[in-house]
């Protein structure tokens, strides 16, 4: 099929030129190009924690004073990014003076592939955050505890292949119609045929989890004035993904013919060929998991006057991914022929004058998108407890939130264009 165009148009220009009878030379411009790029772009990034655990306990006896702020953390981050950027550019250019038969052939084959893949995962599994003040007969002050454990992937796989294929043939007037004389006129045939083909494919994928998180605040004050900081605790999974390809195929011919030379005037015949194909394939997919993330608060007070800060708990499973096609198909042709030049006979005639122009173009996209965020039993507890102890309690936030966005879209935009002057 790459071929078959190009080899007709060539048939028919070599037919024409052989039975014009020309008594001149012919000139003769033959261009043939074949570009092939292919790219393939493989990325992985994988993170994992098995177990990790963070405490601080503070005992207090007969020992006023101030605990300083406390600051946990758990994370697994992976990020993976692959890419292609290919252009593949075929450029032709003749030029032909006054003469004989003149033919130009051109034949351009382009052939942009890409390949992209990227894979991010993120594991938790079991990590713990635990902090435990007590207090005996210790005056003083808490600090604020601030407790997360976060998971979280990132995956973007993308394609920018960009193919161009231009042609430019021009033929001038006899040098005997520039002196105004007679001749019989050499045929004037340019031929051009272009195959483009486009194709790209990208994949992407995230995936985060977390099992058995755990956040845990204890403070006990027995006999011991003062204030409890204020408590965050939070438990996030969060999943990214996105494949794009934004593929983009262009074809160009300009044709152009001085006027004939001869009462008998060759015939002039223009002919283009163009198909191009342009596919894409986006496939993203982000899953986020959460098992049995828990927030704990227990705060006591036994003849401990004071108030306790405030406290924010969350458990959040985010899974977000996107597939995107934005392909470009565009062909445009223009073929502009000169009037004859007849010596004044009106039962003699110039040659015949033909444009032929055909167009062929597919422009195919899929686009698939898959989020999943799933929650298995979050928990979120505060339980203060206050025996003969005046104070306030602060506010108390909690959530659990479950997201999954998904989108896949398509923007495939096909042109094809002809002009004609005779």
């Amino acid at each position: 099929m790459k071929r078959q165009l190009i080899a007709l148009l060539g048939a028919i220009a070599v037919l024409l030129v052989l039975g014009s009878g020309a008594a001149q030379a012919q000139s003769v411009q033959g261009v043939e190009q074949s570009a092939g790029t292919g790219q393939s772009a493989n990325s992985s990034a994988s993170s994992t924690q098995t177990n990790p655990s963070n405490s601080n306990i503070s005992v207090r006896i007969f020992s006023p004073g101030d605990n300083g702020s406390v600051s946990q953390s758990n994370n697994s981050v992976a990020g993976s990014v692959a890419g292609n950027a290919a252009a593949t550019g075929q450029g032709v250019s003749q030029s032909q003076g006054g003469g004989g038969g003149g033919e130009q052939a051109v034949g351009q084959v382009a052939e942009t592939i890409q390949k992209a893949k990227s894979n991010a995962e993120s594991k938790q599994e079991k990590p713990s955050n635990s902090n435990i003040s007590v207090r005996i007969h210790s005056e003083g002050d808490d600090g604020d505890v601030s407790q997360s454990n976060n998971s979280v992937a990132g995956s973007a796989a993308g394609n920018v292949a960009k193919t161009v294929q231009e042609a430019e043939q021009a033929q001038g007037g006899g040098e005997a119609a520039k002196k105004g004389k007679c001749c019989d006129g050499g045929s004037g045939v340019q031929a051009v045929g272009q195959e483009a083909i486009t194709g790209q494919k990208a994949e992407s994928e995230a995936k985060s989890v977390q099992e058995h998180a755990s956040n845990e605040n204890i403070p006990v004050r027995i006999g011991s004035k003062g204030d409890n900081g204020s408590v965050s605790q939070s438990n996030n999974s969060a999943a990214l993904s996105f494949a794009g390809n934004a593929a983009k195929t262009t074809q160009g011919v300009e044709q152009t013919q001085g006027g004939g030379c001869g009462c008998h005037g060759g015939d002039a015949v223009q002919a283009v060929g163009q198909k191009a194909i342009t596919g894409q394939l986006a496939d993203s997919e982000a899953t986020s998991i959460q098992k049995g993330a828990s927030n704990s608060n227990t705060p006591v007070r036994i003849h401990s006057k004071g108030d306790d800060g405030d406290v924010e708990q969350s458990n959040n499973s985010i899974g977000l991914s996107a597939a995107l096609n934005a392909a470009k198909t565009e062909q445009a042709v223009g073929q502009s022929q000169g009037g004859g030049c007849g010596c004044g006979d009106r039962h003699k005639s110039d040659g015949a004058k033909v444009q032929a122009v055909g167009q062929w173009a597919e422009t195919w996209q899929k686009a698939d998108s898959d989020a999943t965020s799933v929650q298995w039993k979050p928990s979120n507890s505060n339980t203060p407890v206050r025996e003969k102890s005046k104070g306030d309690g602060g506010s108390v936030s909690q959530s659990n939130n479950s997201l999954a966005l998904s989108a896949a879209l398509n923007l495939a935009a096909t042109l094809q264009g002809v002009r004609q002057d005779q």
